[in-house]
Parts: structure tokens; C-alpha cells; sequence
């Protein structure tokens, strides 16, 4: 289990100046703004660690050019010996920097501005937060995802409803063919389902009661029909369990799916393929008897820790999320399952060594889960893989299964999301990797880019031929732009490799090229350079 990183927890929350530099910076700007009258009223403002930001009413757009000199009025402002009281020493604030500014989108025709920035008490924190927000900035999968053409989504289509783009669809693929590979190795068998159910699909399931608020309205077709986009797989997968009777020797069944499915968030929390309405998921169901429970867990976790290994993500920490007994409206209300779930995974846990982090208040309202945490670009703490034990839908679908003494027993059932859904996977796999994706992985392998057109061109095709035939991701762009700005463009999609062909390489049949990101040509023949896709 040592394979996947786990970052130590600081359960200690450190207090600081950061914040409270900040808090006193919103204040002063939020004064500066209706003095000025730059702005009619503040409408919302917020302390993250980042910085801050502030939303307010105004008569014109402020612009970026216009930050600068924004900027240098506010600092005036500070300079009037404004403190900063904290549970540390007192302190002045010595630097700003107004980052950014946006527009925003308000009723009533009224015209809205957002400004991010932040505060500090001296030069060195200044600096060290400055890289550390440009970092952070540089990794924000919206800004790559926009960069490598993956996807976007449109108000017009609708918002969290992401629409995926040639090289997004490609890269999805690649992922897609991995984990097929690997639930086929784990013994399971793909299924598909209906992305709706009806009504009382979820009525019995518990999820209509429970998870209601996050379901998008009914839809009634006839007189006694109401269906519900589907908000997750696990009753349809039990009703294939349940269709036909089941023996002890036919267990462990296991059914997994690329399930697409649809969840309603509020619009203020959606954000770009990290939290999304609609999405496509690797979700895996397991029916077995009680005494396979903990080697179904243990090949489970260890089949997360060889996928995420695969694509090198680091994880923050392993959370055991468990229910919260002051709270049991927000569960199913059998503690005596609760008690014997929870036992099952921390005593998994603590038998296989894995490092985790108890939270309450956490668990599925069906039952407890062992949940993979990392941590986004953007600071938020998200869930990608997770495994849950269910004895509830077992008990409401009536799952059973015959014993060796002819005997029917109660089924248990895991829930186990390999790597979560695409969109979430794909936020922090371009985080991680900065949208420097390994070979296997790149929507676009390679690019062909000729010297000069008129002279290059056809041995071009002829070399783009060669490589698509043998089933290289590779482009030909045959722009009449300047070859240094082909170059540079195609260096900011993070295309794996440049192939430029001019004489020498039409003469001597070669081809040049580079790995993004490094200075060194290299020269081989056609046929050495495909082997080069074909093994890294």
C-alpha cells in the first residue's frame, strides 16, 4: 500500500496575518471604492489564500490597463498607518497587488466589477505569495484545458454542462481504454444502463428521500410515468443483480460501467470540469457474501492505488468518511449497520497499515466510505476514487443469494469509483502534469511542421501519411505562418513532439523533431520515430 504519496495532515490550523492582512485590506479598498465613487456598493467580498477578492456596483467598467493607477490610489490609502490587529504582533500592511479584474453578470442591467488581489506585512511574504498564486494560476485546468483545445462550456448549452472538443474526446479515450483494461483484469463485466430511471427507482432506493435536492426536476411522461435524469448507477446495477437467483458459488459479481449521469449544483459552485451537472464516471458495483468482504476491499484499493500509480497523481490524504449520530436525518437511521460498516473499513484500514483521516458527517447516507482527497489548483480539497460498503440497498432491493445449505442470505454490496468521473480526473490530471501529458496519453503526438511550403510540403504529407497509418496522433499544419511562430504556437498546446522537415531531411528521407519543452533536435528515419510513439 506504501506506492501511493500521502501527504502528511496538519490538523492545526495555523493563524497568521494572512487573513487578517487581507480582512483590513477589503475594508480599506470597500471604502476607497464608495469615496472615490468609483462604485455605488459593495455587493460581496471574500478571504481565501489567495488573497481577497470584491465584488461591487459601478457606473463604468473598471479595465485592466486601469489597475495600475487603481492600485498606486489605494496604496495612500494604506500608507495612513492602517494596523492590522491579529493574535500576532501588530503590524502594518506594507504591500498590495491588485491582480485582476472582471466583469460581471447582474440583473437589471446593472454593470459589476470583481477585483482579485491580495495583501501583505512584508517584501519576503509578498514575493513568496506572488509565485506561489502564479503557480497556482498556471496549473488552474481552465487555463490549460483552453490552451490544449479539450473542451468549454457554453451558457447558451448550459452552465456545469460541459462540451467536449476533438482533442478533449481523444484524451478521454485514452483513459477510458486503460480502466476498461483494468476492470477486466479486476474480473469485472461492463454493462450499460438507461441515463434515467423512474421515480420510484430512487423511492426505493433511498436516494429520492436523501439525495433529492441534488436531482433535476421530475419529468412526468404519461398518466403514471415520472422519471428523473440519473443521478447515479447503483440501483439500476442492483436490479441487474436481482433479476434472476443468485448462488454463494457465483459470488463475487462484479459490474462495472461508464456511467453518464447528472447532478444539480447551484451555478455559484460549478467550476470548469471540477465540479460539473452532467458527467461520465468509471462505476463499479460489487455483490458478494460477508466472508469475501475484506479481500474485495483490499483488491479494490489496491486496484486504485495501481491506476492512480499509472497516471502518477498525488494524493493528499485517505479519508474514512463516517456518519454523524447527531445528525441521522441525513442517513438511514439502522445504527446497528452503522457500527457494523464502520468496524469493517477501519479495521481494513489498520489491517493493511494505509494512513487515513476520520470524518464525521462524511459518509454516503447508505454507508461509510474510504475516500481518495487531493488537493486542486484552486485550494479546494476534492474526492476522485472511493470504495463504500452498503448494507442498506441490499435490504431495500431484497438482494439475496443461496447458501451451500440451500439457504437464502442477505447480499452485501461495495460501491467503487476507480478514478471518479472523467471531468473531476481530468481537472487534476492537467493540474498535476501542467498539461504536459506523458506520450500514451496526449491527444496530439505530434506535429509535422515543413520548412517552407512551397518546397517541403509534399514530402510533409508523405511523412504525415506514414505516421497516421501507423496510428500516430499527428497533425500537419501547412499555414502559411513563418516557422518560428508555427514553433512557438504549437508550444503552447503542449504537442508532445515537433517534426520539422526542410532540405536535408526531404534528401536524406529523416525527419527532425523535439520533446515539448526541450531545446535538443534529434534526426531518425521514419520508421525509428514511430517506434518511439509506439513505446513511450
Amino acid at each position: 500500500m506504501e506506492k501511493i504519496y500521502i501527504k502528511k495532515i496538519n490538523k492545526e490550523i495555523e493563524i497568521d496575518s494572512w487573513s487578517e492582512t487581507n480582512k483590513v485590506a477589503l475594508e480599506v479598498i470597500s471604502k476607497f471604492l464608495i469615496k472615490s465613487n468609483l462604485s455605488y456598493s459593495i455587493i460581496n467580498s471574500n478571504i481565501d489564500e489567495n488573497g481577497f477578492w470584491i465584488d461591487f456596483l459601478v457606473k463604468k467598467n473598471i479595465s485592466e490597463n486601469s489597475l495600475p493607477l487603481l492600485e498606486g490610489k489605494i496604496k495612500k490609502e494604506f500608507s495612513k498607518d492602517i494596523k492590522v490587529n491579529s493574535k500576532l504582533p501588530t503590524t502594518i500592511i506594507k504591500k498590495l497587488k491588485l491582480r485582476g479584474v472582471s466583469g460581471l453578470t447582474l440583473k437589471n442591467d446593472s454593470i459589476g466589477n470583481r477585483i482579485f488581489g491580495f495583501a501583505t506585512i512584508d517584501e519576503i511574504q509578498f514575493k513568496s505569495k506572488l509565485l506561489e498564486i502564479e503557480e497556482r494560476e498556471q496549473r488552474d485546468h481552465r487555463k490549460i484545458g483552453k490552451e490544449l483545445d479539450l473542451f468549454y462550456i457554453d451558457e447558451l448549452s448550459g452552465k456545469g454542462l460541459p462540451i467536449w472538443l476533438e482533442n478533449g474526446v481523444i484524451l478521454k479515450k485514452q483513459i477510458k481504454d486503460y480502466i476498461w483494461k483494468q476492470e477486466e483484469k479486476y474480473g469485472s463485466s461492463q454493462i450499460e444502463t438507461p441515463v434515467l430511471g423512474s421515480i420510484d427507482l430512487y423511492k426505493t432506493s433511498g436516494h429520492y428521500e436523501h439525495y433529492n435536492e441534488n436531482m433535476f426536476p421530475e419529468m412526468k411522461i404519461e398518466k403514471n410515468e415520472t422519471f428523473i435524469l440519473r443521478p447515479m448507477a447503483c440501483p439500476h446495477h442492483v436490479l441487474i443483480y436481482r433479476r434472476k437467483p443468485r448462488s454463494f458459488r457465483d459470488l463475487p459479481i462484479r459490474f462495472a460501467e461508464n456511467v453518464k449521469q447528472y447532478r444539480y449544483e447551484h451555478s455559484g459552485s460549478l467550476i470548469g470540469l471540477e465540479r460539473v451537472r452532467a458527467m461520465e464516471l468509471t462505476d463499479s458495483h460489487i455483490f458478494l457474501r460477508e466472508d469475501q468482504l475484506k479481500n474485495e476491499l483490499k483488491k479494490g484499493f489496491n486496484l486504485i492505488q495501481e491506476t492512480l500509480t499509472k497516471f502518477n497523481i498525488e494524493i493528499d490524504y485517505i479519508e474514512l468518511a463516517l456518519y454523524d449520530p447527531n445528525n441521522l436525518d441525513k442517513y438511514h437511521g439502522d445504527e446497528k449497520l452503522w457500527k457494523k460498516s464502520q468496524k469493517i473499513l477501519k479495521e481494513f484500514l489498520n489491517e493493511q497499515k494505509i494512513k487515513y483521516v476520520s470524518m464525521e458527517g462524511e459518509a454516503a447516507f447508505y454507508g461509510p466510505k474510504i475516500d481518495v482527497q487531493i488537493k486542486t489548483a484552486l485550494g479546494h480539497q476534492i474526492t476522485v476514487s472511493t470504495i463504500q460498503v452498503d448494507f442498506l440497498l441490499p435490504e431495500k432491493f431484497n438482494l439475496e443469494y443461496i447458501d451451500s445449505n440451500k439457504e437464502k442470505i442477505r447480499t452485501i454490496m461495495l460501491h467503487r469509483g476507480l478514478i471518479g468521473t472523467y471531468e473531476r480526473f481530468i481537472s487534476v490530471l492537467l493540474e498535476q502534469t501542467k498539461g504536459d501529458l506523458p506520450m500514451w496519453l496526449a491527444p496530439q503526438q505530434a506535429i509535422i511542421l515543413p520548412v517552407n511550403n512551397k518546397a517541403h510540403l509534399n514530402y510533409a504529407k508523405k511523412v504525415f501519411e506514414e505516421l497516421k497509418k501507423s496510428g500516430v496522433r499527428v497533425k500537419l499544419d501547412d499555414s502559411d505562418e513563418r516557422l518560428s511562430n508555427k514553433i512557438r504556437k504549437h508550444q503552447q498546446t503542449k504537442i508532445k513532439t515537433q517534426i520539422i522537415l526542410g532540405d536535408n531531411e526531404m534528401k536524406n528521407k529523416t525527419v527532425s523533431f523535439r520533446y515539448y519543452g526541450q531545446e535538443e533536435t534529434k534526426t531518425l528515419s521514419i520508421k525509428d520515430i514511430i517506434k518511439i510513439y509506439k513505446t513511450e
